[in-house]
């Protein structure tokens, strides 16, 4: 295998990974906005009543939906992305073809889009889900970390399914995160891609420049090119 199939074999790899990571990343976001009824709580804000043995939530400010639905939504691009990758260049390695220097510039660009959609959604997540902790653990509502809170009902005035939604939100963090990542060393590597086009055509350029220099100075005319 040479070194150009075997670059292409490690971003078959990157784009398997990202493919998985994709899942990851938008059905738990989606089952949780499900249960909560279409509400999304990441930047939830509220207040709590603190009475002799109990605690209840006076009411509630949920967070923008367009918060959890582009989560969501750049999961799912993310794997119509990557599995479109995937299986071109599968087909590139399996009939051991290249691909276009405007082919590669596209790639270039969709993967450095979506990094930076990954890094922003990955930043809206973390943030949004650690101000819903804060919420859920203010010290009046009598819950101390915030996992405790998927087992604690909210009381009637909040008709929502809570239980899961920790474990749901903590793994559409590594799956944003890592799918962060996944794109990032993409980017790079389609950049790279990009650069040794362009350096091939130079290279080209220079040696066709040398080749008509040497003809005209042995007197023989250059080859129109």
């Amino acid at each position: 295998m040479g070194l150009h199939n075997l670059f292409l074999f490690a971003q078959c790899c990157f784009y398997l990974l990202l493919f998985i990571m994709s899942f990851f990343a938008c059905i738990p976001a989606g089952v949780n906005v499900s249960n909560f009824n279409g509400h999304c709580l990441l930047y939830a804000r509220g207040e709590w009543t603190k009475e002799a043995t109990t605690s209840n939530l006076d009411h509630i400010d949920w967070g923008p939906d367009s918060a959890c639905n582009f989560t969501v939504f750049i999961g799912v691009v993310s794997l119509i992305i990557a599995l479109f990758y995937l299986v071109w260049i599968s087909v590139m390695l399996a009939r051991s073809i290249e691909c276009s220097w405007l082919e590669a510039f596209v790639n270039s660009v969709v993967n450095s889009v979506m990094c930076i959609c990954f890094f922003s959604t990955a930043l809206t997540v973390s943030v949004g889900f650690r101000q819903w902790c804060k919420f859920v653990t203010d010290p009046r509502s009598g819950i101390e970390r915030c996992e405790q809170g998927q087992y604690i009902p909210f009381g009637l005035s909040v008709s929502v399914d809570t239980s899961n939604y920790f474990i749901q939100w903590q793994i559409t963090q590594f799956g944003v995160w890592a799918g962060w990542i996944l794109w990032l060393v993409l980017a790079i590597m389609s950049l790279i891609r990009v650069y040794n086009y362009h350096r091939q055509e130079a290279f080209m350029i220079s040696v066709n420049r040398e080749r008509q220099r040497l003809l005209a100075k042995v007197g023989h005319p250059a080859d129109p090119v």
